[in-house]
């Protein structure tokens, strides 16, 4: 009798374990599952131009096309008019995407015009700007930090 209770003991103990890598596996494959979100660029308006700031609002789109929920956790970012570096940003406000999902999330952009010349900021007042952001989003997911990089523009 007592060998049929290890027996059944380690009988469970294994469908334990089983049970335990392939939580794991499937965990493995949603985490990675997230870099394959789609971030576009919908937009940037520019809120005013001045020689001591460039104040704009980026709004990106990000869609997940998992099936499990997105978490962007933050974001670091550059900004770029007609190629020329505008400056750095990071947005560190969590935006949940759940699977199949689109989401909007702006944030807003003041920089010094240090290195733009000033036939940049007249481009900029024109409005004939094609602007590009390229950075890093950073998805929150059960095993960590899942790291994705983007480069989107619009004209």
């Amino acid at each position: 009798m007592r060998k049929l209770w290890i027996v059944v003991g380690v009988v469970v103990l294994l469908i334990l374990a089983l049970i335990v890598v392939l939580s794991f596996e499937t965990r493995k494959e949603q985490a990675e599952a997230l870099k394959n979100t789609d971030i576009s660029l919908s937009g940037i308006e520019v809120n005013g131009i001045s020689t001591e700031k460039i104040d704009l609002n980026i709004t990106l789109n990000i869609y997940n096309p998992n099936d499990v929920t997105a978490r962007l956790e933050r974001m670091d970012y550059t900004v770029y008019a007609n190629d020329v570096r505008i400056g750095s940003g990071s947005f560190e406000e969590p935006v949940e995407i759940p699977p199949n999902e689109r989401r909007s999330t702006s944030t807003n952009f003041v920089g010094q015009p240090t290195s733009v010349t000033a036939a940049v900021i007249s481009t900029l007042l024109t409005r004939e700007v094609v602007w590009s952001v390229e950075g890093v989003v950073y998805f929150d997911t059960p095993l960590g930090t899942i790291e994705q990089s983007f480069d989107v523009n619009s004209s």
